[in-house]
């Protein structure tokens, strides 16, 4: 069975209620997944979401993004994201992995930021299984992260930026 199959039948095993089977089917379409972000990061590839064995192994680690922000494995999730965000070339799924980046960074819990800044009211004709439409209120997030860095690097700054 390939990533698609596995993460197809774990959806289908967690409407059913079927936990046990839903762990173990993410755990088989995450483990091919990761062969494929492995892949791809060691020859320095992008993957070709026309491939629906690539396209659900982004499915997959997007699902296990939001794992790490839900089990508080900040630090992970948002180096995993920040690393998708060079492994593909969709500017919309870009954009998505960077928003829920901003949402870690910004200490925010997973739920909050889907509830907040997600628009989930909208389902993506071309991405259905991502969660990559924003609410306008993402650009509030994004202007306050951005000035807080900007403070921060000005107080770390030995240069003494103004």
């Amino acid at each position: 069975m390939g990533v698609k199959k596995h993460y197809i039948e774990f959806r289908n095993a967690l409407s059913k209620g079927d936990t046990k089977k839903a762990t173990e089917e993410f755990e088989k379409a995450f483990n091919e997944a990761f062969l494929w972000y492995q892949q791809k990061l060691s020859n320095n590839e992008k993957f070709d979401l026309n491939n629906e064995e690539e396209l659900f192994a982004v499915v997959t680690l997007f699902d296990n993004m939001i794992g790490f922000w839900r089990e508080g494995l900040i630090d992970e999730g948002i180096a995993f994201a920040e690393s998708m965000v060079d492994l593909i070339d969709e500017p919309k799924l870009k954009e998505m992995f960077k928003g829920f980046s901003l949402g870690m960074q910004s200490g925010l819990d997973v739920d909050t930021f889907i509830k907040e800044y997600v628009d989930l009211s909208k389902v993506d004709s071309e991405y259905p299984m991502f969660l990559c439409n924003f609410k306008e209120k993402i650009k509030e997030l994004i202007k306050e992260w951005s000035f807080n860095v900007c403070l921060n690097f000005k107080a770390k700054s030995k240069w003494g930026f103004n």
